[in-house]
């Protein structure tokens, strides 16, 4: 039996009496990449607030087997910080130590191409980067569960390819299970090893799909 990292079984959430997600059941395997796709306002954002335990529900069971950081699909970094700056405040809030935060700072950032761009503050860089300092940002925070919404949203086609390619290898250097919620099929089939789809709301999971992830991880972990 695969080791299990997450388990929802009939989750139900409504906000002001409209019910968004209405019996969504799934399970996913430790360190796998999987993706959940739907349409846009389907609730797959609020799923994935759900599993990071900073959303609450209705009716259900959320089983959370470990350690969530979620990188939500807006920008979240202070202007007044450099991305330096930035990282180490969210690891100070969630209590961190210091050294610890800043080794797996340095490690990561050598990961995502963000060495060179720590000491700048967030006007001084490019959006791509800007979502990659967010990762970095839940990264420090010492996950076991790496929740992504819409990652690759506003990314060309070469930068979509190279930002899969570091989520790849990012799971294989912390072990992580990664999580990518997009509406959007084609972006999460290369990267996912199994893909949840969603119905529009009231939304459910209607179907699921197998991805190429398993080949794509192996290849990009010889990278």
């Amino acid at each position: 039996m695969e080791d299990v990292a997450i388990i929802v079984r009939g989750l139900r959430k409504s906000y002001g009496g409209s019910l968004v997600l209405d019996g969504v059941s799934l399970e996913i395997p430790r360190g796998s990449i999987v993706g959940i796709v739907g349409p846009n306002g389907c609730g797959k954002s609020t799923l994935l607030r759900i599993l990071a335990g900073v959303e609450d529900y209705d009716e259900g069971v959320v089983e959370v087997r470990g350690r969530p950081a979620l990188v939500p699909q807006e920008t979240i970094l202070l202007p007044w910080r450099t991305l330096r700056g930035n990282i180490m405040l969210a690891a100070k809030i969630r209590r961190v130590p210091r050294e610890v935060a800043e080794k797996r700072m340095l490690e990561a950032a050598s990961i995502l191409g963000l060495t060179d761009y720590l000491n700048m503050y967030p006007r001084e860089v490019s959006g791509g980067t800007a979502r990659k300092a967010s990762i970095l940002m839940a990264l420090v925070l010492l996950p076991d569960i790496l929740l992504l919404d819409e990652p690759f949203t506003g990314l060309d086609r070469d930068s979509i390819a190279a930002l899969q390619e570091t989520i790849a290898r990012l799971r294989r250097a912390y072990k992580l299970t990664v999580v990518v919620v997009s509406h959007m099929l084609d972006e999460l089939y290369s990267l996912s090893e199994r893909i949840f789809v969603m119905s529009h709301r009231p939304s459910k999971i209607v179907r699921i799909e197998e991805g190429a992830g398993l080949r794509f991880n192996l290849r990009a972990s010889k990278g």
